[in-house]
């Protein structure tokens, strides 16, 4: 049983969906994002979180280090608070040749991931 080397990377980033109004005032302007799903066993592992922008953007553009996750309202969402001002990646990651619906919800993946990705297939990719 073989692992491949990117299957024992642990994902430490999620990457959220956001309109441009709700990204520019709440992911930019207040340094946090809200009402996110995140599956327990993922609570301590999350380091990073990320924005996927959606059209006419539709491209992965920032990412912010996490200072810590507390509940948020009902409905096991939560609120993810930066511990310092999210960052323009280098090369935002278009959404390209992805499956139609990839960037519905959250998703995991890893920083260095994140960073080494053209496309957001290989963001995601196993």
């Amino acid at each position: 049983d073989v692992q491949t080397s990117s299957s024992n990377i642990e994902n430490d980033t999620i990457v959220v969906p956001a309109k441009k109004e709700g990204f520019e005032r709440v992911f930019i302007n207040e340094n946090c994002w809200h009402a996110i799903r995140i599956s327990g066993g993922m609570l301590d592992k999350i380091k990073y979180i990320a924005s996927y922008q959606t059209k006419p953007v539709s491209a992965i553009t920032h990412y912010a280090p996490v200072e810590r996750i507390e509940p948020y309202g009902e409905n096991n969402k939560y609120k993810v608070i930066f511990s310092q001002a999210a960052q323009l990646l280098e090369n935002p990651i278009p959404f390209g040749n992805a499956t139609p619906g990839s960037m519905q919800g959250s998703r995991y993946t890893n920083m260095s991931k994140l960073k080494n990705s053209k496309t957001l297939t290989e963001v995601f990719a196993d």
